[in-house]
């Protein structure tokens, strides 16, 4: 386990205390969003679907959250921050498309106008860190040219 810890602290040396805000915000979160899941789940029909958005909010923090502590700060550029930034974005579009579907079942919870546009904005942003992971692998790419010229 301190190895595991020396590596990550190697890592993220350079971010101050990234690794720990967001393993603290991945606790907090689980522990917010579980009672109220497992509740809603065991519940009825409508309550079931409102259980079905909420695990999707929470498996869109989780994966935003283990990404995060994928990336490795001191090769920021590389293809596998382009990877992660690309998955993030993928699963992010996903399970928003999914939570969409979840959500108009759930009942008088689909027709409010600020909610129904909350998954909408939320999948905004995945298309916008799928669209950063192009850039990044665009500049790897351009990096790469870089170094074999000199």
């Amino acid at each position: 386990m301190k190895t595991i810890w020396k590596i990550f602290k190697q890592r993220y040396k350079d971010m101050g205390n990234l690794l720990f805000a967001v393993l603290v915000g991945m606790i907090s979160v689980m522990m917010y969003f579980g009672p109220t899941i497992v509740r809603l789940l065991l519940a009825g029909t409508s309550e079931r679907m409102l259980g079905g958005v909420y695990t999707c909010n929470l498996l869109v923090i989780l994966v935003f959250c283990f990404c995060i502590i994928r990336i490795d700060c001191r090769k920021l550029i590389s293809n596998k921050t382009a990877g992660i930034l690309e998955s993030i974005g993928s699963f992010t579009v996903l399970f928003m498309l999914i939570r969409n579907s979840f959500a108009k079942r759930a009942g008088d919870l689909g027709d409010e106008f600020l909610y129904s546009l909350d998954w909408f904005t939320i999948m905004l942003f995945g298309i916008m860190m799928a669209f950063i992971g192009k850039i990044v692998r665009r500049a790897v790419k351009i990096k790469e040219e870089n170094d074999l010229t000199i």
